[in-house]
C-alpha cells in the first residue's frame, strides 16, 4: 500500500463564481462536503492575481475542515480536486484490526496483519449537471464501490478501490478538460469517453467476481474450522459421558469414531473441490456477506457428524445387510464414516436404500396382517 499523503491538488484553473447550490447527491462521509466547499473557496482566492485579505482565513478554514475530515474518516490517500465547481473524488484508507488481531498484538505484533478500510468519497453534481451519460456512470462507480467494500478485503480491495477512483478522475477530468469545447465536439467526445471508461467497469467488476470468489471460500474454510472447535468438543464429550455412565466398549468406541469421521471427512470434501474453483464444483454465493457465509461454513463439520454417526446406526442396526467382524470392523466403519461426510451423494445412496428397504418390509407386513 502507498504512504498515506496530503491530498494532491489537481485540475484545471477556474474565475468560479458564488457558492453552488445544495448538491443533490454525495458519497461517503458526510463531512466531505464541507471539506470541498472549503478548499474550493480557497484555491478560488489563490488563483487570482491578486488575491484579497481574506486568503488567509480561506486558508484557515479549508485546513481546519481537512484536519476535523482526517481525524474523524481516515487519512486521504488520494483526491481529485475540480477547480470548475465545488467538486471532487477521494479515497481513504484505515487500519481497523479486527478484536483477534489486538489480541495479537500484545504477543507479537510483527505477524499479525491488520485489515484496511477502505472508502471512496465524492461529490460532483455541481459539474455534471450538463452530463448525464457520466453522471451516471459516476454512479456505477458507486454502486460496485459498495460492493467490493463489502465484500474484499486486503490488497484485492484496494487494488479495486483505486481503479475505480481513477474511472472516477477520468470523468471528472474530461470535465474540466472540455469545459471550452463546442456542444456538438463535446457529445461525441463524452460520447467515446463513456464507452471507453465502461469498459473499464467491466474489467473492474470481472476482478472483482474473481478475487470476491477466492475470498468467499477462504472465509467458508475459516468458518469450517471455526465449526470444528466445537464438533470436536462435543464427540469428546460424549465419549467421556459413555465413559462415566459405564457404557464404553466397542459399540461406543465405533459411535465415536464414525462421528470424528464424518466431521474430517466434510472438512477434506470442501477443501479438495476448493482446489480448483475454475471446474465449478465448489460455488459459494460471496455475496451473501461474509458472516453469513463463515456461518454456512461453521455448519459443515456438524453436518458430517450427523451424516457419520446416522451412517453407524444404520450399519449397526443390519438393514445394510453387511456383516463386518474382527479388526477389520473397526477400519470399515471409520472409512464408511468419512466417506458419508465426505460425498453427499455416497450418504444418499446409502440412506436411500435403506429407506426403500424399510418401506418394502413395512409393506410387506401389511401384506402378512392381511
Amino acid at each position: 500500500m502507498a504512504e498515506n499523503t496530503a491530498p494532491r491538488v489537481t485540475g484545471q484553473d477556474s474565475n468560479g463564481a458564488g457558492p453552488p447550490p445544495t448538491p443533490s447527491e454525495e458519497t461517503g462521509s458526510p463531512l466531505f462536503a464541507g471539506l470541498v466547499w472549503a478548499h474550493y473557496r480557497y484555491e478560488r482566492e489563490r488563483r487570482k492575481p491578486k488575491p484579497g485579505p481574506e486568503l488567509e482565513l480561506l486558508e484557515k478554514s479549508y485546513s481546519d475542515k481537512l484536519n476535523e475530515f482526517q481525524r474523524r474518516v481516515g487519512e486521504l490517500d488520494h483526491v481529485y480536486w475540480s477547480t470548475r465547481a465545488a467538486s471532487a473524488v477521494a479515497m481513504t484508507v484505515v487500519a481497523r484490526p479486527s478484536r483477534a488481531a489486538k489480541w495479537l498484538d500484545r504477543w507479537g505484533p510483527a505477524i499479525v496483519e491488520h485489515d484496511q478500510h477502505v472508502s471512496l468519497h465524492r461529490l460532483s453534481d455541481w459539474v455534471t449537471p450538463e452530463s448525464p451519460r457520466v453522471a451516471d456512470l459516476l454512479h456505477e462507480c458507486d454502486v460496485l464501490a459498495i460492493r467490493v467494500g463489502e465484500v474484499l478485503r486486503g490488497t484485492p480491495e484496494l487494488i479495486a478501490m483505486r481503479w475505480i477512483l481513477r474511472v472516477q478522475e477520468h470523468l471528472l477530468g474530461f470535465i474540466e478538460r472540455t469545459r471550452h469545447m463546442p456542444k456538438r465536439a463535446f457529445r461525441a467526445r463524452e460520447n467515446e469517453l463513456v464507452k471507453e471508461q465502461h469498459r473499464q467497469l467491466v474489467a473492474i467488476e470481472a476482478y472483482y467476481h474473481r478475487a470476491a470468489s477466492r475470498a468467499g471460500r477462504l472465509v467458508y474454510i475459516t468458518g469450517m474450522l471455526m465449526g470444528l472447535v466445537p464438533v470436536s468438543l462435543l464427540v469428546t464429550l460424549l465419549g467421556l459421558l459413555l465413559w462415566a455412565a459405564g457404557l464404553w466398549d466397542s459399540r461406543a468406541e465405533l459411535l465415536v469414531l464414525s462421528a470424528g469421521a464424518g466431521t474430517i471427512g466434510a472438512l477434506v470434501s470442501a477443501i479438495s473441490r476448493m482446489g480448483k474453483p475454475e471446474t465449478g464444483k465448489f460455488n459459494v454465493d460471496f455475496e451473501l456477506g461474509r458472516p453469513l457465509i463463515r456461518r454456512l461454513g461453521l455448519y459443515r463439520p456438524f453436518l458430517g457428524a450427523i451424516f457419520g454417526v446416522a451412517l453407524y446406526f444404520l450399519l449397526a442396526s443390519g438393514i445394510a445387510q453387511v456383516d463386518v467382524s474382527g479388526d477389520k470392523k473397526f477400519y470399515y466403519y471409520g472409512f464408511a464414516a468419512f466417506l458419508a461426510g465426505f460425498s453427499e451423494r455416497f450418504a444418499t445412496v446409502m440412506f436411500g436404500t435403506a429407506e426403500k428397504r424399510l418401506a418394502g418390509s413395512d409393506t410387506n407386513e401389511e401384506q402378512q396382517s392381511q
